[in-house]
């Protein structure tokens, strides 16, 4: 599996384009955020055709550049928890007016409603559903890679914000406990903003995650 990174917008949101191979065009796009142009030049620089936009969660800095992708890749599909589906395209719940934008996108293609194996791009994952963060916030788990792009829900030192609108901080520790921390300590995790780290390190050394301590 192929990963690049491109650092997207203030936020500095990790945009992940995912691959089986150097030899695939085809890819996955996993959280296209603002300053979508740069993504776009990058896409085409590397003559790479985007087949599906994964969305970790609804909020702006993970959505803002699904319409431009569309433009440019039309068949590509766009896809999303239910829970989080109506953020899309309404930018109270996205957090787009707070943040001085307005962004709105049709809504997604691809509805995600439970806990499946999936086929993304000619990759296999596995969703896992980790709300708290958002109520529709999801993981993709590839364990055949040892690896799993996390969204918001975890990061290299800490933990997604909860004091948002629908957040629930509860619910959050809750999906890293049972979600995250169970798989092998191997694996490595793609966060949505900051370094990438691994399921073992966080377990030991996350101030919000202390084996044996209060959370």
């Amino acid at each position: 599996m192929v990963i690049n990174t491109v650092v997207l917008g203030d936020f500095q949101t990790n945009c992940y384009c995912v691959r089986p191979d150097e030899k695939t065009r085809k890819c996955l796009i996993i959280d296209p955020g603002l300053d979508p142009a740069v993504l776009v030049q990058y896409l085409q620089n590397e003559q790479l055709d985007p087949a599906v936009i994964a969305l970790t969660h609804g909020h702006v800095d993970h959505i803002a550049g699904v319409e431009t992708l569309r433009q440019h890749w039309p068949k590509a599909k766009t896809a999303i928890h239910t829970a989080d589906g109506d953020m899309l395209s309404d930018p109270a719940k996205n957090l787009s007016l707070v943040a001085g934008y307005m962004v709105m996108a049709r809504p997604a293609e691809i509805l995600w409603d439970s806990e499946q194996e999936l086929k993304l791009a000619g990759m296999s994952f596995t969703l896992l559903h980790t709300p708290g963060h958002t109520p529709g916030g999801i993981c993709l788990y590839s364990a055949k890679e040892g690896l799993a792009f996390v969204g918001d829900t975890l990061f290299a030192g800490g933990i997604g914000r909860t004091d948002f609108d629908r957040g629930d901080y509860n619910q959050l520790i809750d999906s890293i406990q049972n979600k995250l921390l169970t798989l092998p300590e191997a694996t490595k995790i793609y966060p949505g903003h900051g370094p990438t780290s691994t399921i073992g390190r966080e377990k030991h050394s996350n101030p919000f995650l202390a084996v044996g301590g209060s959370l």
